[in-house]
């Protein structure tokens, strides 16, 4: 990302993978993507190195401690994305614990911190999320030549054809996508479309679900 014409932003990542990739080789592949492109460093400003948790196990509920973000699995299990999610479910765990702490009952403990989790990881969230992982483990499942045949297989050519194809589906699909307010019914006409553009070849790798545990980027 240009901020001027001799001041860039720069990012070298790994969408997911199992077991994750290590820094080293992130930073070579830098090197060989800047040497690619021509570009010649002068100068680094800052260096970011970050590793996200993806997909995994829920925490085990019910437990007293109540969590938000990424040590409760809001991280996006098929992006990486975790804000949006994580600013939706704070007024959801604030509501909840003012709820039942104004509530005849009055629950406290262990017993307070049980209905917040509820609230926090209700069915729908727990369906949603398992989607989201299961579009995670089908690109764990993509080698690089499987992975140019999957997206080479859609309608526009690889690899800004899939970006493509993704953001001209309805607004409300891939804003409901990425930011995690598409529940199942309209996460399920959301693959479909996706679906109904891939060739047989893609639709192949689409199936199957591996064990669940935790990936990185």
């Amino acid at each position: 990302m240009p901020f001027s014409s001799e001041r860039i932003f720069l990012e070298e990542t790994s969408l997911v993978a199992r077991p994750g990739v290590p820094m080293d080789d992130i930073k070579e592949r830098m090197v060989a993507r800047l040497s690619h492109l021509g570009i010649k460093v002068r100068s680094i400003e800052e260096d970011e190195h970050c590793v996200i948790p993806m997909g995994g196990p829920l925490p085990l509920l019910p437990q007293r401690v109540v969590g938000i973000g990424g040590t409760v699995g809001n991280v996006h299990p098929s992006t990486g994305y975790m804000v949006a999610r994580t600013l939706a479910a704070a007024p959801v765990v604030a509501n909840a614990i003012v709820q039942y702490l104004g509530s005849e009952r009055s629950p406290l403990g262990s017993e307070l911190s049980s209905e917040v989790w509820k609230d926090l990881w209700p069915i729908e969230r727990r369906r949603q999320r398992e989607f989201f992982c299961f579009g995670m483990d089908i690109l764990l499942k993509l080698d690089l030549p499987l992975a140019w045949i999957f997206f080479s297989s859609l309608i526009y050519k690889p690899p800004d054809g899939f970006l493509m194809l993704f953001f001209d589906l309805e607004p409300r699909y891939w804003h409901g996508f990425l930011s995690s307010r598409l529940f199942l019914p309209d996460l399920i006409l959301f693959g479909l479309s996706l679906f109904a553009h891939a060739s047989n070849i893609s639709s192949h790798c689409s199936f199957g679900k591996d064990d669940q545990q935790f990936s990185t980027r």
